[in-house]
């Protein structure tokens, strides 16, 4: 039987003492962590370079869609004063008081007896209000004055009443005349008056929410 002698096992036994040494296996241990911190470090750095990238990239392309969106907000604005313009213009259009009806109906209503001397329309000069005045003056000439003006009154109030939805009539003055004319070869005795219409030209409930101002409009004949 063979007889094996080793001669080396002190050199064996320092170096497997070496090997295990605490402090060898200490820094080895530190050694490894510190490159999985470095390696983890590069890996980080990385993903943050990636991310700013494309942070980089949404960044153009939002400056881009927010000129897009400031545009189309500038043209929505203009595009909505134009409608409102248009709204106002055909509210103003719409709701605009026609003088000339009112006019052929005063001459269709006004007897022989009576001749007139003033005729004043005003429209509303505000947009919430609802009424229109119309003015006429002149002088009567019957067997009874009074009565015929007071006739003219009642029969304009019942025509403009079938054309607006309000009429009122008043008499702002009613006076007999101390002149005279002569009608069909008759001598006839004279009243002078000034009768007032009010007009309900606008529904109140449409008038709440009215178009831009807009000035007054008179029409009057002498």
């Amino acid at each position: 039987m063979p007889l094996h002698v080793n001669l080396y096992h002190e050199v064996q036994r320092q170096e497997q003492a070496r090997q295990r040494d605490p402090l060898r296996l200490g820094m080895l241990a530190v050694l490894i962590i510190a490159i999985g911190f470095v390696a983890n470090y590069f890996v980080v750095l990385g993903r943050a370079h990636s991310i700013s990238v494309r942070y980089s990239g949404l960044g153009d392309e939002w400056s881009t869609i927010e000129a897009k969106a400031k545009d189309a907000k500038a043209r929505q604005d203009e595009l909505d004063n134009e409608v409102k313009a248009s709204d106002a213009m055909v509210k103003t259009v719409e709701g605009r008081l026609y003088w000339a009806p009112i006019l052929d109906q005063i001459l269709k209503t006004v007897p022989r007896t009576v001749q007139l001397t003033h005729v004043g329309a005003d429209a509303p000069g505000d947009d919430t209000a609802t009424t229109s005045v119309l003015t006429i003056s002149g002088i009567s000439s019957a067997g009874e004055p009074r009565k015929e003006a007071e006739a003219l009154r009642i029969a304009l109030d019942t025509r403009l009443g079938a054309q607006f939805k309000h009429v009122t009539s008043v008499f702002k003055t009613l006076d007999d005349s101390d002149q005279f004319v002569v009608l069909d070869g008759l001598r006839l005795p004279t009243a002078n008056f000034t009768m007032e219409f009010q007009i309900q030209v606008r529904d109140p409930i449409a008038a709440a929410t009215p178009p831009p101002a807009h000035r007054a409009r008179t029409a009057e004949a002498e």
